[in-house]
């Protein structure tokens, strides 16, 4: 569903449409001396508006299935992680060993790593600032330092198929698939909700201004009080 955020964008352009309208009704009396309120580059500003908010609901189903699938992929990471954790603690690896497994698994969960000992043997800081890192980044490049870490790790060797290590190995590269088609489209729609904003709000030039410097020539060129100005002005053009 669109957001009613979204939505008042588009109305900044149906409102510059129906002012065109007004406009062309005019004729020959509508000649105001910026070229910006021209009837034809108010054209062209509409048609522009238009094809920017077309890019970012282009962008948006895009972003919307590459975010699910993400989230679909990292859900069971934790109970699995913790699942491979339990079983190479169950096998002869060392207690410095299990330690600093925990340490990385720690950082995967998002919780405070206490252990300095157990941080230096897995190239970790302890956490200072933050008790949490638990963007998908984060997360992600802890998960893959987990699977390194029980690569290097010969007591590690489960039975259980779901958290053999090829199978980790395997999830990690589909974690980091996933998490970088969200990143890309999120940048994608970024940028298109960027350039919308610049076509509809930048000061002086965007949609919005140069709509409201029309209205103001309409009131100076029929006045305050006439049917046409009172037309145009309960035509309502929102700012960002």
């Amino acid at each position: 569903m669109t957001s009613t955020y979204e939505t008042g964008h588009a109305k900044n352009v149906d409102n510059l449409g129906l002012l065109i309208a007004n406009i062309a009704s005019y004729g020959e009396r509508y000649k105001p001396t910026n070229p910006a309120l021209l009837l034809e580059a108010l054209k062209k500003m509409e048609a522009d508006g238009r094809a920017a908010i077309l890019a970012v609901n282009n962008a948006m189903p895009t972003y919307s299935r590459a975010t699910i699938e993400r989230d679909s992929a990292f859900g069971p990471l934790g109970p699995r992680v913790t699942r491979s954790l339990n079983a190479l603690r169950a096998s002869s690896s060392s207690e410095q060993t299990d330690e600093a497994a925990t340490a990385i698994v720690r950082k995967i969960r998002g919780n405070r790593t206490t252990s300095a000992k157990a941080a230096a043997a897995t190239d970790t800081k302890v956490a200072t600032v933050s008790t949490s890192q638990q963007s998908y980044d984060s997360v992600l490049d802890s998960y893959e330092r987990y699977v390194q870490y029980l690569a290097a790790t010969p007591e590690y060797a489960p039975n259980e198929e779901d958290i053999k290590l090829p199978v980790l190995q395997a999830l990690a590269v589909e974690l980091r698939a996933k998490n970088t088609a969200c990143n890309n489209a999120k940048v994608a729609i970024d940028n298109a909700r960027m350039a919308r904003n610049r076509a509809l709000y930048t000061p002086l030039t965007g949609l919005v201004d140069v709509a409201l410097d029309a209205k103001t020539y309409i009131k100076s060129l029929f006045g305050a009080t006439s049917p046409e100005y009172k037309l145009v002005g309960k035509i309502d053009f929102t700012k960002a």
